[in-house]
């Protein structure tokens, strides 16, 4: 074990891009199952402006107080900011089920990561806290990966009203994980939402840059710096194994 990290009794994880990737290509693909089902129900679909529509969805709630998007309410928009038809509730529902189908069909788990677990588990307690709108789609998701069973708590922000850096999520991740902030370590991707919104709650940090995240944050003046940075997850084995 790593001598910085011989305190911690509690590992905390980002989902996408930290222990699944989901960067461009998986944003690409669901910005082609997305284009598929509205061709379906409304006809030929601008993908030009769809794309653009859910760039500035995915960005959004960090422009407005860390606020969480409402998923019927994307799902609405998408089809009114594309098509000159007035939405229905049935419509919107409709919609709303393809994009949790194609989030749980489109991730995928890397070799390492169940190994990962299945050992961290045995000596910490382990969370997941993951920024997205749809908490159906994380846990549907994360159980059919094979991960549940290793985490003595999952939040997700849809669930909580506000996305991390927002220090509510990481609150009540802690609250269900009875944890100290001290002895917890939290390991993510994002800038803003994981080293940022974990060094704010007197959590260690450490920054993955595994995979290619979607979301870029510019680094400020007087930000926190990561306790470590990783450029692979299977490193983490020899901080805490």
């Amino acid at each position: 074990m790593h001598t910085e990290f011989r305190n911690t009794k509690v590992i905390c994880f980002d989902l996408g891009n930290t222990l699944i990737e989901f960067g461009p290509r998986q944003i690409a693909n669901q910005y082609k199952g997305l284009t598929s089902k509205l061709t379906e129900m409304f006809g030929s679909c601008d993908t030009a402006k769809l794309k653009a529509i859910r760039d500035r969805q995915i960005v959004a709630p960090y422009h407005d107080g860390y606020r969480e998007n409402d998923v019927e309410e994307c799902c609405r928009e998408l089809i009114e900011e594309i098509y000159p038809v007035k939405a229905t509730v049935a419509q919107v529902e409709e919609l709303a089920e393809e994009r949790y189908n194609i989030f749980v069909e489109i991730i995928e788990l890397s070799d390492v990561i169940l190994p990962l677990l299945t050992d961290l588990a045995k000596s910490y307690k382990l969370g997941l806290l993951s920024n997205f709108p749809c908490s159906r789609s994380i846990r549907d998701g994360v159980e059919r990966l094979g991960m549940t069973q290793f985490f003595d708590a999952i939040v997700v922000s849809g669930e909580v009203g506000w996305v991390k850096p927002d220090p509510r999520p990481y609150q009540v991740l802690l609250d269900q994980l009875q944890g100290d902030p001290s002895e917890c370590v939290y390991v993510g991707d994002n800038w803003l939402a994981d080293v940022q919104g974990s060094k704010g709650m007197g959590m260690k940090s450490i920054l993955t840059t595994e995979h290619l995240p979607y979301e870029k944050f510019d680094h400020n003046p007087g930000d926190f710096e990561p306790d470590k940075t990783i450029g692979r997850i299977s490193e983490l084995r020899a901080l805490f194994l």
